[in-house]
C-alpha cells in the first residue's frame, strides 16, 4: 500500500446528533497524533462550525442567499444548494486532492434526510470519495438510551449503510451524557438481541410500538452487517482512540472490525 493514501472520512448523522463536535475533535486527535488531516465542510446552512475549514462549501453556495435570492424555504434553499454543490464536485475534489492530507474529515449536512436519503447525497458522497473511504454514522446517546430509540437509531443507521455502499462505522456520542450503567446496557443489546428484545418488552410502550419495534429488531438482525456503535464523547475526546483504531483498519483495507480488540 502507498503511504500516500487519501482517506476520505464523511461524517453523517441525525440533527443535533454532535456531527460537527465530533469532526472537530476526531481533527484535533488526529493532529496531536501527527496525522495529517484536512476538514471539509459539506453544510451549506450551518451558521457556525468550532474548527477552521481547508475547504468550504460556504464559499460556493450559501443556503441562506438562496432562500432570499429565490424565496424559498429552508428544506428549499439546503435541497437547492446540495444540488448546485454536486454539480461542482469535480472542482471540490481537485481542492481537496490539492490539499495533500491523508485523512480528510467531511462534515455533512445537518439536515441528514435532504442528504442522505436523496439520491444526490449517495452521488456526492462517491464523487468526493478518494483511495479510501468511508461513513461515520453518528448516534446521538440520549435518543437512544430507550430500547424503542435504539432500534430506530440503528434502522436510521442501516438505511445509512444501505444508501451510501460503503464501510461504515457507527458511533454511540455524547456518552458523557448517560449513566455508566445505563451506558453498559445501551452497548449489550448490540451484542445480544434477546437484551435489547426483553429490554423493548419491558418498556412500557404501547402494543402497537412493541410490535413495530421487535420486527424491525428482527430486520436489523437478520441482516446481521450493522456494525454495533462505538461509544465516544466528541465534548470530551473518550473513545476517539477506539473509532481510530477501527477507521485505520479501514485504511489499511480491512472491511470487518471489532473495537474492543
Amino acid at each position: 500500500m502507498r503511504d500516500d493514501l487519501v482517506f476520505t472520512v464523511f461524517i453523517v448523522g441525525t440533527a443535533g446528533s454532535g456531527k460537527t463536535t465530533l469532526v472537530d475533535s476526531l481533527a484535533q486527535w488526529l493532529e496531536s497524533n501527527q496525522y495529517d488531516v484536512a476538514i471539509v465542510n459539506l453544510d451549506p446552512a450551518v451558521e457556525y462550525v468550532p474548527y477552521i475549514p481547508d475547504i468550504d462549501v460556504r464559499d460556493l453556495v450559501s443556503a441562506r442567499e438562496l432562500m432570499r435570492k429565490y424565496k424559498l424555504g429552508p428544506n428549499g434553499s439546503i435541497i437547492a444548494a446540495i444540488d448546485m454543490i454536486a454539480v461542482r464536485s469535480q472542482e471540490i475534489k481537485n481542492q481537496i486532492m490539492d490539499l495533500g492530507a491523508n485523512y480528510v474529515l467531511v462534515d455533512t449536512p445537518g439536515q441528514m434526510e435532504l442528504f442522505a436519503f436523496r439520491s444526490v447525497g449517495s452521488l456526492l458522497i462517491n464523487r468526493l470519495s478518494l483511495d479510501r473511504s468511508a461513513v461515520v454514522f453518528v448516534i446521538d446517546a440520549t435518543q437512544a438510551q430507550t430500547p424503542s430509540g435504539y432500534v430506530s437509531s440503528m434502522l436510521l443507521a442501516l438505511s445509512a449503510q444501505f444508501r451510501f455502499n460503503m464501510p461504515q462505522v457507527n458511533v454511540l456520542n455524547k456518552i458523557d451524557l448517560i449513566d455508566k450503567s445505563l451506558l453498559d446496557e445501551v452497548l449489550e443489546w448490540g451484542e445480544e438481541v434477546d437484551l435489547l428484545r426483553n429490554a423493548l418488552m419491558s418498556q412500557g410502550i404501547n402494543k402497537l410500538e412493541s410490535d413495530l419495534s421487535m420486527r424491525l429488531t428482527d430486520i436489523i438482525n437478520a441482516v446481521g452487517t450493522v456494525p454495533k456503535p462505538i461509544p465516544v464523547s466528541a465534548k470530551t475526546g473518550e473513545g476517539l482512540d477506539a473509532l481510530y483504531r477501527v477507521l485505520h483498519s479501514i485504511y489499511m483495507g480491512g472491511s470487518d472490525y471489532d473495537y474492543l480488540e
